[in-house]
């Protein structure tokens, strides 16, 4: 359940940075994954002792890790540019 509402947070900051900074959106969102994961799954989760330490993991957990959250970055913009043609047809 943290998972989804951290997913829904962090896709509700990057919809709300993309209005306010339209660059934020280059590269389609896969930037902004990698920012949370880089961010989140390798300093703040660890940090706050929700999970073990980044070196604690093998570089093949990193790398799925990694590779879901290029797509959870994606699937944000998507849904970002489906939700905002909606709302302007409205």
């Amino acid at each position: 359940m943290r998972n989804y509402a951290f997913g829904a947070t962090t896709g509700a900051v990057y919809g709300a940075a993309s209005e306010l900074t339209p660059q934020v959106t280059a590269g389609a969102g896969i930037p902004y994954g990698v920012a949370v994961w880089l961010i989140a799954d390798e300093f703040v989760v660890p940090g706050l002792g929700l999970s073990k330490a980044p070196v604690d993991y093998p570089l093949s957990k990193h790398s799925v890790s990694f590779a879901a959250h290029l797509v959870y970055g994606f699937t944000t913009d998507i849904f970002r540019r489906v939700a905002r043609t909606a709302l302007r047809a409205a």
